[in-house]
């Protein structure tokens, strides 16, 4: 583990701030206006972008000489190694919605009740994932690409931590804005902002292990769609479970999670932050 870069601490204290700033600026009218909160669900795609934005005016702020794509590491070498990534991707948020309903369902907290045209929804998670990749550079870029090259002396699980923290925080206005409304039960904010937790460790695991940002993409397109696919789809709405069924629901998802991530962090090698590779 090697010491950060003098100017980074600055950089991820300015950068994380602005973002935070920013997403709060965005829903700060909704909390004191009556803006119906579905104008907000239309512009998300857009918000998706503002950390690409933020961390692209601070590092020519504060790193004009910097080559930026290079420490948003864009590249794809290796490519096996980037392929790989996006596998691994693809499995983890495939079988942590799938294992938490069939776990969830033989506890008898919710019932496998697939709706009308499932098995057709199903055969799109993966085309609608990899549309669903544009919007989601836009975050990528700035989280698990170049705050992830800046963070990456800390080692795997630390830089992590801190990512998936700023990364948990950056939507906690945006879930909060939601419940406010009245169309999002405030136990759904909690449970959402411990999910983006766990998500975070999946997420930058493919990014270090590839050393691109593009698994890590994929990785958070795959994890929206296959999410609302499979808790939409697939059983009775969440929505309507007790307080106890609820949160016995999303126990085991995060013992799924636990237990996911203990394995693929085990078994799965990552590069260096000194490799070639690092960053593509």
């Amino acid at each position: 583990m090697n010491a950060l870069l003098p100017w980074a601490p600055r950089f991820l204290a300015v950068s994380g701030a602005a973002l935070v700033a920013s997403v709060v600026a965005v829903c700060l009218p909704f909390w004191v206006t009556d803006l119906d909160s579905e104008i907000l669900s239309v512009v998300t795609p857009a918000l998706q972008w503002l950390p690409f934005a933020v961390v692209l005016v601070v590092h020519l702020a504060m790193r004009p000489g910097m080559r930026f794509w290079r420490w948003s590491a864009i590249g794809v070498r290796p490519v096996a190694r980037t392929v790989g990534a996006a596998g691994v991707a693809l499995a983890v948020f495939v079988a942590v919605p799938i294992a938490t309903i069939a776990i969830g369902t033989a506890l008898g907290l919710v019932e496998f009740a697939p709706v009308e045209g499932a098995a057709a929804a199903a055969l799109l998670v993966l085309p609608l994932s990899i549309v669903w990749m544009v919007f989601a550079f836009g975050e990528e870029i700035g989280w698990r690409g170049y705050l992830t090259s800046l963070l990456a002396p800390l080692g795997f699980w630390r830089s992590t931590l801190v990512i998936g923290g700023f990364w948990a925080a950056w939507h906690l206005p945006l879930t909060l804005t939601y419940a406010l409304d009245g169309t999002m039960p405030f136990r759904d904010v909690v449970s959402t902002t411990v999910n983006l937790l766990f998500a975070a460790v999946a997420i930058s695991l493919v990014r270090w292990f590839s050393g691109s940002v593009w698994p890590a993409v994929f990785a958070h397109a795959v994890m929206n769609t296959m999410g609302q696919f499979a808790y939409s789809n697939l059983i009775t709405p969440l929505t309507s479970l007790d307080d106890g069924a609820y949160w016995a629901f999303f126990g085991v998802s995060w013992g799924v999670w636990a237990v996911v991530l203990a394995v693929v962090t085990r078994r799965i090698p990552i590069l260096s932050e000194t490799s070639p590779a690092w960053v593509g």
